[in-house]
């Protein structure tokens, strides 16, 4: 007998840090009021939707927006495996005050967006890859045939999303899920059968 698995994913909602453009990564900042607000927005948007357990990151601002997007009725889940990427130097730092490290970071493009390559203490892409490898394997260790949803962060859910689709880990950088975005792939057994996404709040969100 096959056994559909859904995945839901979708980034926490809006923080300071967004707003200000800075690199959170392992800072616990919690979310915002404007974040607070939109996240019980997003939450009446999934009372229709089916799911039966939410996997949050354990950094603050992923536990908010579970908790707001559960609203009490779903059983929350907490793994380190879908915690944000260690930016190293960069973490606390605005996108103008990275450009004046020194020695410089390395920066590659792909799609529309430039990725920090080598940040000193930061964790490579490489790393952060074999934990979103690591954290599809638990999720289907314990918890197949279910529909859940996945509260983590940007660029982790870059990794996690490739690693769901079949993409590489460097073809996963292209697509950069805003803040509440939700993405949903679907499985028969480990079979990926279907993949979309949508937006939860109205306009277009802000990228950081």
């Amino acid at each position: 007998m096959l056994l559909e698995t859904t995945i839901h994913t979708i980034r926490h909602a809006h923080t300071q840090y967004n707003s200000e453009k800075r690199y959170a990564g392992t800072i616990d900042v919690p979310l915002s009021e404007r974040g607070i607000r939109e996240g019980r927005e997003a939450a009446a948007k999934l009372a229709n939707v089916s799911i039966d357990l939410i996997i949050s990151s354990k950094l603050k601002r992923s536990v908010e927006t579970a908790r707001l997007l559960g609203n009490g009725g779903i059983r929350i889940v907490q793994s380190e495996l879908c915690n944000e990427r260690n930016f190293g130097v960069m973490e606390g730092l605005t996108w103008e005050e990275v450009q004046n490290i020194i020695p410089p970071v390395l920066f590659i493009k792909v799609g529309n967006d430039l990725h920090s390559v080598n940040p000193k203490g930061g964790e490579p892409f490489e790393d952060l890859w074999e934990r979103a490898k690591a954290f599809k394997r638990y999720i289907f260790r314990e918890f197949k045939g279910l529909k859940l949803l996945v509260v983590s962060h940007g660029v982790f859910l870059q990794m996690f999303h490739g690693v769901l689709s079949g993409s590489t880990c460097i073809e996963s950088l292209a697509k950069y899920p805003s803040n509440l975005e939700l993405n949903t792939f679907r499985f028969s057994d480990d079979h990926l059968v279907g993949q979309e996404v949508a937006g939860l709040l109205k306009g277009t969100e802000l990228r950081w």
